[in-house]
């Protein structure tokens, strides 16, 4: 019994050129025959439909699940303007696919569809749920949450939410031969293995809590009464005005809103996308109306030791086996933060997994994960601005 894994990238100008030699390297690395699965994660800058073409070209009808990204994650590194594919073949390894659409229409029944699917196949010993979902359409809370009726409260369920290289406009969904957009691919991973994940970011607490006392959804109109942009005119002296520019997105990278969670080590942040002009703050993700809220404070050093952090509880949780291939979803917030070291944060998640451990992964619009301090088996939630390592052993 064994496991193989293989990783292509390229940045080939022309899309199906591209898809192609990506998918040729992953396959060489892999070793014959076919793969079990495909993992695809991809600039925007390629034609979706003709980048996947020249990936199945090579990769035949195996099953494929990825999406469009703000960055890839391989070893070596950060990439940008590539497209990396993961090839995986297992005797160990079980995996079924689902997919969810039309997300924005209902989130929460597209989750169920998905996992439904996934489900039918009635894999034996299941361990967790990957999913991509569109990161501009839909409500990824409630996607998690049809999941979850699927799958069960505690069975965990991670990922990373499709992007578009910053341009927030529009993502693509990959789910074997056909792209979509609106949508959430998903794969059930099963059988004899061992998954570990962790979730971490970093931020700490700023000043006292806020209560949200109207909020509808992502929308927050008023915390302790006041209109919500107040909490940032408070902390920065910045007129709302000046505030409704990209000046606040920017600012929400370093200080975002964080909700502390019942018996978690860490608050569940949420970034700020805009500002509307009665006051009300626009955010990535939903908040409860009634919640309780602070103000986070992040840095470069503390976000880097979250990182190492993430993958030392993924690891843990399989130990003593050790993971045979890695996953990470890291927000494009964090890329942003740590501009040209953004290295740095791929370095320290090598060094806890070990340097020969393929890894694959992208930068994203939003996370999923569990919070758990044992990385396993807690209620999964959608994150911004985190860091989320999935270590898979396998014979």
């Amino acid at each position: 019994m064994a496991t193989w894994v293989g990783v292509g990238i390229s940045h080939q100008p022309d899309s199906f050129r591209a898809g192609q030699e990506a998918a040729i390297k992953a396959l060489e690395s892999m070793g014959p025959p076919s793969p079990d699965l495909v993992l695809v994660f991809a600039s925007i800058r390629f034609d979706p439909e003709t980048l996947l073409k020249g990936i199945r070209s090579i990769t035949q009808e195996a099953p494929l699940a990825g999406c469009s990204t703000a960055g890839e994650i391989l070893g070596e590194g950060p990439a940008r303007r590539s497209v990396v594919v993961a090839t995986i073949r297992s005797t160990t390894l079980q995996i079924s696919t689902g997919l969810g659409i039309r997300i924005s229409e209902n989130p929460r029944q597209a989750g169920q569809e998905m996992a439904t699917q996934a489900a039918k196949a009635q894999l034996s010993n299941p361990h967790s749920f990957l999913m991509f979902p569109d990161g501009l359409t839909g409500n990824g809370a409630e996607i998690l949450r049809g999941v979850q009726d699927i799958f069960g409260l505690s069975f965990p369920i991670v990922g990373g939410s499709a992007a578009d290289d910053f341009a927030f406009r529009k993502t693509f969904q990959f789910f074997n031969g056909q792209v979509y957009t609106d949508a959430v691919p998903g794969i059930l991973l099963a059988g004899e293995i061992a998954v570990g994940i962790g979730a971490r970011h970093g931020w700490q607490p700023l000043g006292r809590p806020r209560r949200v006392t109207r909020a509808l959804a992502n929308v927050v109109q008023e915390l302790d009464g006041h209109s919500a942009v107040n909490l940032y005119e408070t902390y920065f002296g910045q007129a709302a005005s000046s505030l409704a520019s990209e000046s606040l997105a920017d600012m929400s990278i370093v200080y975002p809103l964080g909700m502390p969670i019942p018996d978690e080590e860490e608050y569940l942040l949420r970034n700020v996308l805009r500002v509307d002009r009665s006051g009300a703050l626009v955010y990535a993700g939903e908040i409860p109306q009634g919640s309780e809220v602070r103000l986070m404070m992040g840095s470069k050093a503390k976000a880097l030791e979250a990182a190492r952090r993430a993958a030392e509880l993924a690891v843990r949780s399989i130990a003593p086996l050790s993971p045979r291939f890695a996953l990470v979803f890291s927000s494009c917030s964090r890329v942003r933060l740590f501009g040209r070291q953004a290295h740095e944060e791929v370095s320290a998640i090598r060094e806890v997994l070990g340097k020969s451990v393929p890894l694959v992964g992208f930068y994203d619009y939003g996370e999923q994960a569990p919070l758990t301090a044992a990385g396993f088996r807690g209620r999964s939630h959608f994150h911004n601005e985190s860091l989320v390592v999935t270590a898979v052993a396998a014979s």
